[in-house]
């Protein structure tokens, strides 16, 4: 399967048309964030005055549904562009399992490194309701919105973002602008910080490689939601620490360098997380070779 024909040698746009795809980035960024918030805040209401299960649910599907019905406009309606350009066609659920299968894997080999080393202490196995309901449900009602910032991220980023930068300029500037801007927009994390954002740069060309060599957004999709449910819910690595809140079913005490297990909810900025992502994004790069998926980095898409 060809890659988005960015093996197409095409003559370079404009710089008229380069300022477009900017300000379409630019505004398509200022559409998409209200929902974010409107679907964290929006389930925590309804949680507390319905039941606590409506807020992951809540949660989940309308992030989804926000940011998939944005990017629509904007790529179809504003953009007058073919929606096959998102990378996003009907779901694949092999590959979206595969994906997630990888993003678990990954966190655990992590947790397990830092456990052999001593960096990581198995504070207690927590089994008690939570927020009123069983331990078992909210962890799987969370898969829901774990799904959504995979979903959400990456057909914003990796999709749209990606996608009209690649059609105005050299795919790597666009790869490396889009990662850029992905990292950036996690300001709000505790631990934020440059090595943070060297980090999620080097996480976004991986999750980048990974739609090349499956050919589609729905591996990395679960690559990246199951990613951040395994250190949120499962093995608590990002909630480490946390004073009052704690939802992971492991909860956990760090006392590794930071320079190896990250700071705060920024755990990718540590080398550990580093090396992880590359060893990922190295196969994800083997992989395109072996296949013959060849990037033609210098190119636009078209």
């Amino acid at each position: 399967m060809q890659i988005d024909s960015a093996d197409v040698a095409v003559k370079p746009r404009s710089y008229a048309s380069i300022s477009a795809g900017l300000l379409s980035v630019a505004l398509y960024v200022l559409l998409v964030a209200p929902i974010f918030v409107f679907s964290a805040i929006g389930g925590q209401g309804l949680g507390r005055v319905i039941w606590p299960g409506l807020s992951p649910l809540f949660h989940g599907v309308s992030w989804i549904a926000g940011v998939f019905v944005v990017t629509w406009i904007m790529r179809v309606r504003v953009n007058r562009e073919p929606w096959s350009g998102m990378a996003l066609p009907r779901p694949q659920v092999l590959r979206l399992l595969l994906g997630a299968a990888g993003g678990v894997a990954a966190i655990l080999v992590a947790a397990a490194v830092e456990y052999q080393m001593g960096w990581l202490h198995i504070a207690r196995i927590d089994t008690e309701a939570h927020r009123g309901l069983g331990k078992s449900l909210w962890l799987v009602l969370e898969l829901l919105p774990s799904l959504a910032v995979g979903f959400s991220e990456e057909l914003a980023f990796r999709g749209y973002v990606f996608r009209t930068l690649g059609e105005r300029m050299p795919v790597w500037v666009a790869a490396l602008l889009m990662s850029l801007v992905f990292a950036a927009l996690h300001f709000s994390l505790s631990g934020f910080g440059v090595t943070f954002v060297l980090s999620v740069t080097i996480t976004s060309l991986t999750l980048l490689m990974l739609r090349f060599a499956s050919g589609s957004l729905w591996l990395p999709i679960g690559f990246h939601g199951a990613w951040d449910w395994t250190q949120t819910y499962l093995v608590g690595l990002s909630t480490a620490g946390r004073q009052g809140y704690d939802p992971a079913l492991a909860q956990v005490r760090q006392t590794g360098p930071s320079f190896w297990v990250g700071n705060g909810q920024a755990i990718e900025a540590g080398a550990l997380f580093m090396l992880i992502e590359l060893i990922v994004l190295g196969l994800a790069l083997l992989y395109t070779a072996v296949a013959g998926r060849r990037i033609a980095w210098m190119c636009r898409l078209d």
